[in-house]
């Protein structure tokens, strides 16, 4: 789907400096029930819909897919342990903006968290 952000992104926090660029940019991560990256022996898929990515970011929603895929725009995931086990917390960056988004299992977003 054009308007849909294929996700799955424990290489995205195996990258290169990714951990030294969350702190320097003071972003908390591992800290209050989640977890900032999957296991590698669990294979998740979750889509979320890049027309909120671009709604929450400001950019046009057929710019967001590309965009993640290149890497212009940030992202972590993280996966809910405890009381949030089965939701995941998505945090995209670009420039000095952050939009951050938790969604059940199946990507639908979640109101108010």
């Amino acid at each position: 789907m054009a308007n849909t952000i294929d996700w799955n992104d424990f290489d995205s926090h195996q990258q290169p400096g990714a951990a030294e660029a969350l702190d320097a940019a003071g972003v908390e991560t591992g800290t209050d029930g989640w977890v900032e990256a999957m296991p590698l022996t669990v294979v998740r898929k979750v889509d979320v819909d890049a027309r909120l990515v671009a709604e929450g970011l400001g950019l046009p929603p057929q710019d967001v897919p590309a965009m993640v895929a290149d890497r212009r725009i940030a992202t972590l995931c993280e996966r809910g342990t405890g009381e949030d086990a089965g939701l995941y917390r998505f945090t995209f960056w670009f420039g000095h903006k952050r939009f951050r988004l938790t969604t059940d299992a199946a990507g639908h977003p979640l109101p108010g968290r």
